[in-house]
């Protein structure tokens, strides 16, 4: 499949029901949520074509272009280490998160992606930070969810005033759900503690909604990995980069899955990059005390 379009089931539509319960029948359930799931896979091809998006907009930003602002932005900065003063030659803060903006992102943009961007306090912007960042994932599964129950698929199709609280299912339920270590009984547990009705099989859909919503975060975050070490192995003319690469976050931290699809990802789309990726502690706290410090200095050489 070389696309993918937004398949947002209508109530009804393609459910036969089970004529005791008014419900759709088992079988027909799980053909409804592989279909609404479709929209989460990504290919190949897709990949390397944001992989390329990224590229085109990094040397955009770099050559510092007149025109529209560039969906990445790439400031010039002097922190290589904790600043001294004597700094020297031209690093790069590269920040991806607005990335799609643009909508270079809208092939891969579903009506639950859209919804989560509309609730947030930045419609419209931070569209690649919206589909990888564990701050927004828990939101999607949880449209997703909602959808599937007015289906009536999932719970009994029994809407609960829980699920329709934002922000009530956390991403870290995806990395609890998608352990490797807790069987469906555990799975059902976790749910049933958010008061849903739920049955195994809603369980084992649960989790198939998890695990498409969490594996399509990793490889986008994989592409943007990929597009940025692959410019670099450019830039310094090499025929093979070895690279480290350091990470943050505890979806990286504490989901099962997330950090391998990272790097099979990177691997499929810069073949010529050997990367190692290795967790910092408190990346972002450390990159903000940096700038701070920075900014310090540059207000006391003005006043000089």
């Amino acid at each position: 499949m070389d696309s993918i379009g937004s398949l947002g089931l209508q109530q009804g539509e393609g459910a036969p029901s089970c004529p005791q319960e008014g419900l759709p029948c088992p079988s027909n359930s799980s053909e409804m949520v592989q279909e609404c799931l479709q929209q989460f896979k990504v290919t190949g091809a897709q990949l390397r074509q944001i992989q390329t998006s990224l590229l085109g907009s990094m040397e955009q930003a770099l050559r510092g272009q007149v025109g529209p602002a560039p969906a990445v932005r790439m400031l010039p900065t002097y922190v290589g280490s904790t600043p001294h003063g004597t700094e020297k030659g031209d690093f790069v803060v590269l920040e991806l998160g607005a990335f799609g903006d643009d909508g270079s992102l809208s092939m891969l943009s579903t009506r639950f992606d859209a919804s989560v961007d509309q609730a947030s306090i930045n419609p419209g912007k931070q569209r690649f930070e919206k589909m990888i960042s564990g701050m927004y994932l828990g939101e999607i599964v949880r449209h997703i969810l909602l959808h599937l129950t007015s289906l009536g698929v999932l719970f009994r199709g029994q809407q609960t005033r829980r699920l329709q609280t934002r922000d009530i299912f956390k991403t870290k339920f995806l990395s609890e759900i998608e352990s490797d270590s807790l069987a469906l009984r555990q799975v059902r547990a976790i749910l049933e503690d958010l008061g849903l009705p739920l049955t195994s099989d809603d369980a084992l859909m649960v989790l198939e909604v998890c695990q498409a919503v969490s594996q399509r975060a990793a490889q986008l975050c994989g592409a943007g990995v990929a597009a940025v070490v692959e410019k670099i192995r450019e830039n310094r003319g090499l025929e093979e980069l070895t690279i480290s690469v350091g990470v943050d976050g505890t979806l990286y931290k504490l989901h099962p899955h997330f950090s391998s699809l990272v790097a099979a990802t990177v691997r499929e789309l810069a073949p010529r990059c050997v990367v190692t990726f290795l967790q910092s502690e408190d990346g972002s706290g450390k990159g903000a005390a940096l700038v701070t410090a920075v900014a310090c200095r540059l207000a006391q050489r003005t006043r000089i």
